[in-house]
C-alpha cells in the first residue's frame, strides 16, 4: 500500500495525537488522507492500468480498502457501476467512510468487514506507533505468526491493539447480487489466499482481473507455501501471473511470486481480451 513519507508529519503526529486524542486525531487523518488522494501522493504504479481494465458500468471490489485510495480511484472509473469496498478495522473504516462521504462517492458501498474463506468473527491485530496511534496499513489477522517475520526487512511491533471483526466470504456475501465484476484488488497483509478461497465461485463466474499484493514472508507466517499458492492460482483458479512495468506500460509474465510486490492476475480465458496489455502474449 502506498504511503506518504514526510518528516513534518512524523514530527506533528505525536503532538496532535496527544492534544486531540483518538477522536480528534481521526479528523486529522481524514484531512491528511484526503489531501494525499487529491494530490495523487499515494499512487501505486498499477493504478495506471485501471482505466485500461475497468469500464464505466462495471462492478469492482476493493479488499483491504485502508484509507480508500483505490476505492476513490475506482469510483471515478465506474460512474455507472459499483464499488464494493471492505475495511474491518474501526478507526480506518471511519476515516475511509469520511473520505467517501466528503467526495460524495455515491456508487461506493463500504463494509466494516474483513474478507476470508468463510463467514466468521476473527481477531485482528493493529500495530501501535510509539506515540499511541494505530499503524493502520499493517493491520492483520491475529492468526499470523509474526515470529516468522522477525529479522526481515519488515518491522513487527510488539505493541498491538486487537479487535474482533466480522469476516465474510465474497461468494456468500456478495455473489448473489453481482452482475459484471471486472476487477478485484486484494491487499490484506498475508491473508490473500484465504480471501481467494472464499471467492472461487465469483472468480469462476466473472474471471475478473485481480491486483494482489504478495509478500512471501507474510504468506509463510500463515503457513502458506508460496509454490503451492502459485499452483493454486494457475491450476485451480486458471490465472496467469504478470508484473506491470511502468516504463513500457505493459504486463510481463512472471515466473514466480518470490518478489515482494503487486501482481496482476489474468484468467486464461480472458487473455485475448487483454492482449493489448501483455508484452508476451501466447
Amino acid at each position: 500500500m502506498a504511503s506518504v513519507k514526510s518528516s513534518l508529519r512524523t514530527l506533528l503526529k505525536p503532538i496532535l495525537f496527544k492534544v486531540l486524542g483518538t477522536k480528534g486525531y481521526k479528523w486529522v487523518q481524514f484531512q491528511a488522507k484526503k489531501k494525499d488522494i487529491s494530490n495523487r501522493l499515494v499512487e501505486e504504479i498499477e493504478m495506471q492500468l485501471l482505466p485500461r481494465i475497468v469500464g464505466k458500468s462495471d462492478e469492482v471490489i476493493d479488499i483491504g480498502a485502508n484509507y480508500a485510495y483505490y476505492t476513490e480511484r475506482l469510483s471515478r472509473l465506474v460512474p455507472d457501476g459499483r464499488v464494493y469496498a471492505f475495511e474491518p478495522i474501526p478507526f480506518t473504516y471511519d476515516v475511509a467512510m469520511m473520505i467517501i462521504r466528503s467526495y460524495r462517492l455515491k456508487n461506493v458501498r463500504l463494509f466494516q468487514k474483513g474478507v476470508g474463506e468463510k463467514n466468521e468473527t476473527m481477531r485482528f491485530k493493529v500495530p501501535k506507533m510509539d506515540f499511541g496511534s494505530l499503524s493502520a496499513g499493517q493491520a492483520h489477522m491475529a492468526a499470523r505468526d509474526n515470529t516468522k517475520i522477525n529479522n526481515t526487512v519488515y518491522y513487527v511491533s510488539e505493541k498491538n491493539e486487537e479487535f474482533d471483526c466480522e469476516v465474510v466470504s465474497i461468494d456468500s456475501f456478495l455473489l448473489p447480487e453481482l452482475k459484471n465484476v471486472s476487477f478485484i484488488k486484494i491487499d490484506i497483509e498475508g491473508a490473500e489466499y484465504f480471501a481467494l478461497k472464499g471467492m472461487s465461485k465469483t472468480l469462476s463466474r466473472f474471471k475478473p482481473v485481480i491486483l494482489i499484493e504478495i509478500v512471501p514472508v507474510f504468506l509463510k507466517s500463515f503457513n502458506i507455501d508460496i509454490e503451492e499458492f502459485q499452483s493454486y492460482l494457475a491450476n485451480d483458479l486458471g490465472y496467469n501471473i504478470y508484473k506491470y512495468d511502468d516504463k513500457s506500460k505493459m504486463l510481463y509474465l512472471s515466473a514466480d511470486l518470490k518478489a515482494d510486490r503487486n501482481y496482476i492476475l489474468i484468467h486464461s480465458d480472458k487473455l485475448h481480451q487483454y492482449a493489448h496489455l501483455i508484452a508476451t502474449y501466447e
